[in-house]
């Protein structure tokens, strides 16, 4: 191969990866009896022109007997919420999640919501909360109900890495039976952004 081919092809390879490469994030998040991965980017690269985020994640629950497993993909449509003190975005979204385990299997579509946090000059530290709540009426199998709640408080490292931990309470209602807990309790974890 001569030389302007392979510069060439260095080029089309280094734009390929920086054109991919801008906002992704991999994150992976542990607690006392449960593990998350998640993957998440702008949503713009599935629907031309919208600002938001989609997210994919999975969650495992192992201990106390109780293995099950919720695995999500989901989309927000994102913006600033119009605060002059505080960089506050808000987001409004669905995630559609399939729960199963220990003889239980079902879903639902939960609609939620997202705010993150920043204060001005401080931009990596950031609060962030989520909220997504489906009721019978969207849930399906043997789920009756779902929820999944979480705050965390993240520190950008660098561009690249940040470290984070906080609360998550993930439950599901379970037809004829009680209700299940996937993960309650303090967490922490790393994200990746590429």
């Amino acid at each position: 191969m001569n030389v302007k081919k392979s510069a060439l092809l260095a080029a089309a390879a280094l734009a390929f990866v920086a054109g991919s490469a801008s906002a992704e994030s991999l994150n992976f998040s542990l607690s006392s009896d449960a593990f998350r991965f998640g993957l998440s980017g702008p949503l713009s690269r599935v629907l031309s022109g919208v600002d938001g985020q989609y997210d994919l994640g999975y969650l495992q629950h192992r201990g106390n007997g109780n293995d099950s497993f919720a695995a999500h993909v989901g989309a927000l449509a994102t913006g600033d919420a119009g605060l002059r003190d505080i960089d506050l975005k808000a987001g409004v979204g669905l995630r559609a999640v399939f729960v199963g385990g220990d003889g239980e299997n079902g879903g639902a579509i939960a609609p939620g919501v997202q705010l993150d946090a920043r204060l001005p000059g401080y931009d990596r530290i950031g609060l962030i909360g989520t909220a997504y709540y489906a009721p019978g009426v969207v849930s399906f199998g043997d789920v009756d109900d779902y929820r999944d709640l979480s705050a965390v408080l993240s520190y950008q490292i660098n561009r690249s890495a940040a470290v984070f931990g906080g609360y998550r309470n993930v439950r599901i209602g379970v037809d004829h039976a009680p209700d299940q807990t996937i993960d309650n309790g303090l967490y922490g974890g790393i994200s990746l952004t590429f």
